[in-house]
């Protein structure tokens, strides 16, 4: 049920408070820190030591405040520049499962819809479970339920498959498969919320009933390999599913297509065009996966004009940690913030690999003005358009 008090952390979670050498390099990358939101991961860590040392038995989310916790969008960029290998992102998730689970709190009715949704949906955004496969029927995709003999099951996600944006994206995904000669299936109306957004807003309880769901329905049609468009979706099914007993083999889509295309399967005309590429922190600083983007990037004949936050130091879009199911209250809109380093460059194209993503620039180029002068796309959309 999350911690509530000191006693409820783990040792590690004590003693990281102990190691903390206040350099404040954590809080100096922190995307809500530069937006003017409360969030100091610095401050966080060094209030529960305190708490440790001098009152043991003090409410912790009193003490840190709520605000500061729902800041959080997990990003994992104070956890990659911290000498002392403290872990940030845990003792948030644990604060906001106390919320959640011994309280029922939310960080507006906003979020607390969504997760209704999804308990009835299986999908935060409110659409009825029975057209979750619709995007797909004139591409000659069939359900795991009609055809389970496939190459590969694309595990499509939320958004790919009810977000009118990012269908475009799941459909340039399986042209390019298609092209390939990879025979694809599809879960349609059975596939469920992987419950990443969920499990980091702290309602563990909704995450695992989605998950041992997803799980069991997957085993029991025998394929061998996952890919997903969805970073989000590629940490939970490969690392969090794990605990959970789930053994197939997960590739995000930037992989595989990379595997497509370096063995002479998939064939792309390559095109001259000037972009920007944000590195998602599911994929990057979560995953370590920088290079395979590139090489789509590359092969479609982008040339790349790097942001100075990138790679392992990529500023967040905002969507992660749950904060995608949040309405952004307090301080600057960091999607905008993000947006405006991509204008920087001077590109035109602004290139993702995530729905989450892909979602908030579309809104931050509203909010940055420059609509006329930066495009957000994804990485498969520009690849299909250059099929061979």
């Amino acid at each position: 049920f999350g911690a509530t008090e000191v006693v409820d952390l783990s040792w590690k979670d004590i003693f990281d408070s102990d190691a903390c050498t206040l350099c404040k390099r954590c809080q100096d990358r922190c995307p809500a820190w530069n937006t003017g939101k409360p969030l100091s991961p610095m401050k966080v860590v060094n209030q529960i030591g305190e708490a440790a040392f001098t009152n043991p038995e003090a409410n912790l989310v009193g003490t840190i405040t709520k605000d500061v916790l729902w800041s959080c969008t997990t990003c994992r960029a104070c956890q990659e520049i911290c000498p002392a290998s403290i872990e940030h992102i845990s003792k948030i998730v644990d604060l906001r499962r106390s919320m959640v689970l011994m309280e029922g709190e939310f960080p507006g009715e906003e979020v607390m819809t969504a997760m209704e949704q999804t308990e009835v949906n299986g999908n935060p955004l409110g659409i009825g479970y029975a057209s979750r496969g619709e995007w797909a029927e004139d591409l000659g995709v069939k359900t795991l339920a009609e055809d389970p003999e496939v190459d590969v099951l694309y595990f499509v996600g939320c958004y790919a498959s009810f977000d009118k944006r990012n269908i475009g994206v799941a459909r340039s995904f399986i042209q390019l498969c298609q092209a390939a000669g990879v025979k694809v299936g599809i879960l349609g109306k059975e596939e469920k919320c992987c419950g990443e957004p969920m499990r980091k807003m702290g309602n563990e309880y909704l995450y695992q009933t989605l998950a041992m769901e997803n799980i069991e329905l997957i085993n029991s049609y025998g394929i061998a390999k996952v890919v997903t468009s969805c970073p989000h979706c590629f940490n939970t099914l490969e690392k969090d599913y794990r605990d959970l007993g789930f053994e197939l083999e997960v590739l995000t889509y930037t992989v595989f297509l990379e595997e497509l295309i370096s063995s002479g399967k998939l064939h792309i005309n390559s095109q001259k065009f000037s972009c920007t590429y944000h590195d998602s922190c599911y994929l990057g600083r979560h995953n370590d996966m920088y290079t395979p983007p590139r090489k789509l990037i590359a092969a479609a004949g982008g040339q790349l004009v790097e942001m100075e936050k990138c790679l392992d130091e990529s500023f967040c879009c905002s969507a992660g940690g749950g904060r995608i199911l949040a309405d952004e209250n307090i301080g600057e809109r960091i999607n905008v913030k993000r947006v405006q380093m991509a204008a920087e460059t001077g590109a035109p194209t602004l290139l993702s690999n995530c729905p989450f993503c892909l979602t908030m620039f579309e809104d931050g180029v509203k909010g940055a003005n420059v609509e006329e002068t930066l495009q957000p796309r994804d990485i498969a959309e520009v690849l299909a358009e250059r099929l061979a």
